[in-house]
C-alpha cells in the first residue's frame, strides 16, 4: 500500500505539474510557477530555477521557491546552485551533495538536475532537501521523479522558447505558428485520457487527421527489450482516422470519448493487419527504426525507393520520417510517418513538428504506463486481501466445524442406537413404531452431515503418487453410473487419447468426480444428458489435463454463481452446502483449477490438474 501512496503522489506531480506547465502563457510565468508547484508536491524545503538561456530572453537570473523566510539561507542556497550549476551544466550530468553539513542546522542534501532536451542545455533545477527532525537524504526514486520533472520541465521551456521566437518572426513565418498552436491542443488532447490503447489510436490518428498533423499514414512499433526488436502495434490511414475523430480536433474543454467499436475497427484494417504482423530486429544495421532506438533521434529519410531495409519495402514507403517516444530518458515506442498518396516531400521544418508532437506524445503515454501500473497493483493487492480473509475464514469454519461434530457424534450415536432398540420392541405399523423409525432415520442422515463437516475440516499432509485418470473415472462410474441410468441421463465421455499420468490422491479425485457426477444428477431430475471430457491442457505454463462435465440441467443462476464454492451454501433442502467446498478444496491442494460457467441448457463444471505437482508437502482434506 506504501508503494501504490507513492505512485498516487508521483501521478499527482506529474499531472498537475503537466497542467501548470500547459497554463503557462510565456516563458517567465511557466519559470515562475514550476519552484512552486514542485515545492507544494516534492518532500523539499525549497527549489530553485537556474534558466541558462540568452539575454533576449529577458528572464530573473533565478526563481526560487522557499519554506524558509531567513534571506541569509535563502542567500547561501542561490551560492550552492550557482556553484554546482557550473559544474553540472558542463557535464550535463545532475549531482546530489549530502550532507550539507555536520550540524544538522542545514538540508539534509542538495540534488542538481540538468534542464537538457535534445542535447541543449536549457538551465538547472535544485532541489533541497528536509531540514529538522525529518531530516533525510533524496530517495533514488525520488531522483528518478525530479529527473523525470525536469526533462518534462525543458521541453516545456523548450516549446515556449520556440514561442517566443514566433512571436518575433515575420507573417511569412506563419506556419511555424500554426503548428505550435496545434501541438498545444494536440498536447491538451493527449493528456485527456490515461488509458493506453485509447492514447496509441489518438496519438497515429492526430498525426494522419487534416486537421492534425496531415500525414497519410502512420505506425506505432512497441520496443521489446526481452527479444531485443520492434513489434508493430497499430497502422492508420487518413481515412481511417475518421474512426477516432469523426468530426475532427474536439473544441477546447470538450471530451473526447472513443468507442471500444472505434477501437476494434481502426485495428483490424488491413494496413493495421500489415503493421502488426511486423516483427524487426533492432540488430539490424540498415534499419531506420533500430537506428532511432539506439541513437534517440528522430531521422528523416528521403526517397527510399531502392532501400534495402525490409520496413521500406513491405509498406512501399517514399519520403518518410522515423520519431522515438522518449519518457525517462527510455525508448517506449517509434513513430513512423509517410505521404503514401501524395509522395509530399517530408522537410526539416515538419521533421521538427514530429519531434515536438513525440515529446508531447512520450509524457502522455508514459504517464498512461504509471496509471497502469498503478491500478494493476491496487488489484492485486485487492485480491490478495480477499484471498486472506477467505482463508481466515475457512479456517475459522473448520475450527468451528470439527468443535461442534465432535460435541455432537456421541449424542447422535446413542440416540440412534435407542431408536433403534425402541423400534424393535413396538407394534409394527404402529405410530411409536414410525415416530422411532424417524428418528432413526434422521440421526442417520445427522451423522451423514457430521461425517462431510469431519471431511472439510481435517487436514493431513499429500503425499504425491502416479494415477491414470482412465481408472479414476472407471471406479466413479462404478458407483454413479447405475444411478445415472436409472435417472434416465445418457452419459457421454469423450476421452482424448494418450492422456499423461497425473500426480497426487486418486482417492480424493475419485470423491470430487463422484461428487460432482451426484450433483449433475441431482439437477436433472428428469433425465437428461451429461457429457464428460478429457484432454490435454496447461496451467500456468506447465502440461496438464482438463476435465469438464457439462449436463443439461438448467445451468446455475448468475447471483448463486460467485456462491456455490461457498461452505454450508446449498439450495437445496437435505443438503449440507460442503460437497462444493470439498471438492475446491482438494483440487486447490492439488495445484490445480476448478471452475463453474453456463451453456446453453446447463452447467460445466471444468477441472484443470497439472501432471506434476511441487515438490512439496500439501496439506489437505480427507
Amino acid at each position: 500500500m506504501e508503494q501504490t501512496s507513492r505512485r498516487i503522489a508521483q501521478l499527482t506531480l506529474l499531472s498537475r505539474l503537466g497542467q501548470s506547465l500547459n497554463s503557462a502563457t510565456d516563458l517567465g510565468s511557466l519559470c515562475a510557477i514550476v519552484p512552486s508547484v514542485l515545492l507544494e508536491h516534492c518532500d523539499a524545503t525549497c527549489v530553485v530555477l537556474y534558466p541558462a538561456l540568452d539575454a533576449e530572453s529577458n528572464l530573473n537570473p533565478h526563481y526560487l521557491r522557499s519554506e524558509t523566510s531567513d534571506q541569509a539561507q535563502q542567500a547561501f542556497f542561490l551560492q550552492q546552485v550557482q556553484t554546482v550549476s557550473e559544474k553540472v551544466l558542463a557535464t550535463g550530468r545532475s549531482q546530489l551533495i549530502a550532507p550539507l553539513d555536520n550540524q544538522g542546522k542545514l538540508p539534509a542534501c542538495f540534488y542538481c538536475v540538468p534542464l537538457r532536451v535534445h542535447g541543449k542545455n536549457l538551465g538547472t533545477l535544485s532541489f533541497f532537501g528536509s531540514s529538522g527532525e525529518n531530516r533525510a537524504p533524496f530517495r533514488l526514486e525520488q531522483q528518478q521523479l525530479m529527473l523525470t520533472c525536469s526533462f518534462q520541465i525543458a521541453q516545456a521551456i523548450e516549446q515556449q522558447l520556440t514561442l517566443e521566437r514566433l512571436r518575433r518572426v515575420s507573417t511569412a513565418d506563419a506556419r511555424n505558428l500554426q503548428d505550435i498552436s496545434l501541438l498545444y491542443r494536440i498536447s491538451q488532447l493527449l493528456h485527456s485520457t490515461l488509458a493506453t490503447d485509447d492514447l496509441m489510436h489518438l496519438i497515429l490518428s492526430l498525426l494522419v487527421h487534416p486537421q492534425g498533423g496531415a500525414f497519410q499514414r502512420a505506425m506505432l512499433f512497441m520496443v521489446n527489450e526481452r527479444s531485443n526488436s520492434l513489434q508493430g502495434i497499430l497502422g492508420v490511414t487518413r481515412e481511417t482516422a475518421s474512426l477516432i475523430l469523426p468530426e475532427g480536433l474536439p473544441a477546447e474543454n470538450q471530451n473526447l470519448q472513443i468507442s471500444p467499436e472505434a477501437l476494434s475497427a481502426q485495428q483490424q484494417t488491413e494496413f493495421s493487419r500489415q503493421v502488426m504482423q511486423m516483427r524487426l530486429s533492432l540488430k539490424e544495421p540498415d534499419s531506420c527504426l533500430a537506428r532511432v532506438v539506439r541513437e534517440q533521434q528522430a531521422i528523416l529519410v528521403n526517397r527510399p525507393l531502392t532501400s534495402t531495409d525490409e520496413l521500406a519495402q513491405r509498406l512501399v514507403l517514399s519520403d518518410h520520417a522515423c520519431i522515438p517516444l522518449i519518457a525517462r530518458q527510455q525508448v517506449l515506442c517509434v513513430l513512423e510517418v509517410d505521404n503514401h498518396g501524395t509522395r509530399e516531400r517530408i522537410d526539416d521544418q515538419r521533421l521538427r513538428f514530429l519531434e515536438l508532437f513525440a515529446a508531447q506524445a512520450g509524457i502522455a503515454l508514459d504517464n498512461a504506463q504509471l496509471v497502469h501500473h498503478i491500478e494493476t497493483a491496487h488489484q492485486s493487492l485487492r485480491e490478495t486481501q480477499e484471498r486472506l480473509l477467505q482463508r481466515e475464514k475457512m479456517a475459522t469454519i473448520g475450527e468451528m466445524s470439527a468443535s461442534v461434530a465432535h460435541e455432537l457424534r456421541n449424542p447422535l450415536a446413542t440416540l440412534g442406537g435407542f431408536a433403534r432398540r425402541l423400534s424393535k420392541q413396538l407394534q409394527p405399523d404402529s405410530n411409536e413404531q414410525q415416530y422411532a423409525r424417524i428418528i432413526h432415520e434422521e440421526t442417520e442422515r445427522l451423522e451423514k452431515m457430521l461425517d462431510k463437516i469431519l471431511a472439510f475440516s481435517r487436514q493431513h499432509e499429500l503425499t504425491p503418487t502416479p494415477y491414470s485418470f482412465d481408472r479414476v473415472l472407471e471406479q466413479a462410474l462404478l458407483i454413479e453410473g447405475e444411478k445415472l441410468t436409472k435417472s434416465g441421463i445418457e452419459l457421454i465421455i469423450e476421452m482424448a487419447d494418450n492422456l499423461p499420468q497425473l500426480h497426487g490422491d486418486a482417492e480424493q479425485i475419485d470423491q470430487v468426480l463422484i461428487n460432482l457426477i451426484s450433483n449433475a444428477r441431482q439437477a436433472m431430475p428428469e433425465g437428461g444428458k451429461l457429457t464428460l471430457r478429457a484432454e490435454k491442457a496447461h496451467l500456468r505454463g506447465e502440461n496438464a489435463v482438463r476435465i469438464e462435465l457439462q449436463d443439461t440441467g438448467g445451468g446455475i443462476p448468475q447471483e448463486l454463481r460467485s456462491n456455490i464454492f461457498t461452505p454450508f451454501f446449498t439450495t437445496r433442502k437435505q443438503g449440507t452446502g460442503l460437497g462444493l467446498s470439498i471438492c475446491q478444496r482438494i483440487i486447490e491442494h492439488h495445484q490445480g483449477e476448478l471452475k463453474v460457467t453456463n451453456h446453453e441448457e446447463g452447467a460445466v463444471f471444468t477441472i484443470t490438474l497439472p501432471t506434476r505437482l511441487q515438490q512439496r508437502p500439501i496439506k489437505t482434506n480427507d
